[in-house]
């Protein structure tokens, strides 16, 4: 037998051999963490929805942000109910459902324009952007949706060559926000899950899209073109989590952690392909942010910021290293700023001073942008001055104190001695004029505000000179 055709025969078994060795020793299911943490949404629990949106003192100056940015009052969210005994109290105000009666993520303008990147960052391919989807047939390494099965050689049944080689249900998987288990659903459930293109029922509203988004009915066989349609070559070829220390490196990765760390994770889809994943020609990986030291700063004023997540520089297949830098927008204002300091993990930046509003905050490189995370500014509580302008009345100066409490029921907000809440004169951003028997010079002021409260000595009003 021809030399070369025999050494030909002997690598190609060796490949096939090693790919199926990995595929063996290895996930699924595997870790699918980045980005927005990929599991399926049921009833939008309070629990839920603080998976992502952290806690109350995160939410609450955002909802309370739209005062100052909406036009919103108080009694639009805080609804008073008859309690039984002819006064009011306030309906339930903290279960997330209440207001957003539907998913949130999957029916707004942005989705309804399929505009998926503005939250998913480059994770995902937008529909309609136009992005390279391949033309020609099914060929023996173009992935299937659900792939197929082949025997290894200790006899085991595996998945290879498609999305379900990695992507499994996982009832046990851990969110690594929370380190509690938190289940994946297979691809199938966790898109529906969306409710693109769901039909109206008695207790749920329909969604937005068709369900042709996603299912190519015309021609099944050619199925996966469809779902390139979101998940294209090059998003797909640039997801990838660091399995060890230093730099996400393509082709020297541990096997699991991405779709380009490792010839097994090549395999995973393509199966047939015998190339080598250092020679990918992965650039910039996507971007994953995961975490914030502050969700909330204040308004007119610098602040340093750390960001945490995963693969904020890599060196590319072109042996090029590829540094993130950050950018914070809202409908009237763009920046793109430059790290301080960043690792694979963590970034450092520097927030120039802010105007009052909402942010949107991605982490960028080389034109391919993290997931979408928030960023709220209010302006600064603070007292600069308490002094008696008169017996009973203290004058308050400084900023951050927003909108007037309401005077026809009880908000919690306003100004105290002690426990003993003065009658307000005036109220201003700015200036506060209350009136309390209990002030007295040398007495502690406290200001409730929308934002949060602030205490200040009361200092005796300065002696006019001639």
């Amino acid at each position: 037998m021809n030399k070369k055709i025999v050494t030909g025969l002997i690598a190609s078994a060796l490949l096939l051999i090693g790919a199926a060795t990995a595929v063996m020793a290895l996930p699924p299911p595997v870790p699918q963490s980045l980005g927005i943490y990929d599991a399926k949404f049921t009833s939008f629990t309070r629990n839920e929805c603080l998976v992502c949106h952290i806690s109350d003192a995160v939410l609450v100056p955002r909802h309370h942000n739209l005062i100052n940015t909406k036009g919103l009052a108080c009694l639009d969210c805080h609804t008073m109910v008859p309690d039984g005994t002819g006064g009011f109290t306030f309906a339930d105000f903290r279960t997330c459902s209440n207001c957003h009666k539907a998913s949130p993520h999957h029916t707004t303008a942005k989705a309804a324009a399929q505009d998926c990147k503005f939250c998913h960052g480059s994770f995902i391919d937008n529909p309609l952007d136009g992005h390279y989807i391949p033309t020609y047939g099914v060929s023996s390494i173009t992935p299937m949706k659900n792939g197929r099965q082949v025997t290894d050689p200790s006899g085991n049944i595996v998945t290879v060559q498609g999305c379900v080689a990695c992507h499994q249900p996982n009832a046990a998987a851990i969110d690594p926000t929370t380190n509690l288990p938190r289940a994946i659903s297979s691809n199938a459930d966790t898109h529906h899950g969306t409710g693109i293109g769901a039909v109206a029922t008695a207790t749920t509203p329909a969604g937005i899209g068709k369900c042709e988004w996603c299912h190519n009915f015309n021609n099944p066989g050619l199925e996966i073109r469809q779902c390139e349609s979101c998940h294209g070559v090059k998003s797909l070829h640039n997801i990838q989590l660091k399995s060890a220390t230093g730099t996400v490196t393509p082709g020297s990765e541990l096997a699991g952690f991405g779709h380009i760390g490792n010839n097994w994770d090549c395999q995973g889809c393509h199966w047939s392909w015998y190339g080598n994943a250092a020679t990918n020609p992965a650039t910039a990986i996507v971007p994953s942010l995961q975490g914030q030291s502050a969700y909330t700063l204040a308004a007119n004023k610098a602040a340093s910021l750390t960001l945490t997540g995963a693969s904020f520089t890599n060196v590319g297949g072109d042996s090029v290293t590829y540094n993130p830098s950050v950018t914070i927008s809202n409908d009237t204002f763009s920046a793109t700023l430059t790290p301080a300091s960043f690792t694979d993990s963590e970034i450092q930046v520097n927030v120039p001073a802010l105007l009052e509003g909402t942010y949107n905050l991605t982490v960028i490189k080389e034109g391919v942008k993290s997931n979408l995370a928030k960023l709220v500014v209010f302006p600064e509580l603070a007292i600069k001055t308490a002094v008696m302008a008169s017996k009973n009345t203290v004058t308050i100066t400084g900023s951050g104190f927003g909108m007037v409490p309401p005077a026809d029921y009880n908000s919690g907000m306003g100004v105290f001695a002690d426990t003993t809440q003065a009658r307000i004169l005036s109220w201003s951003p700015t200036k506060i004029v209350a009136s309390s028997r209990a002030f007295a010079t040398g007495a502690e002021v406290t200001v409730k505000a929308l934002n949060g409260s602030v205490s200040k000595i009361v200092l005796a009003v300065a002696k006019k000179t001639r």
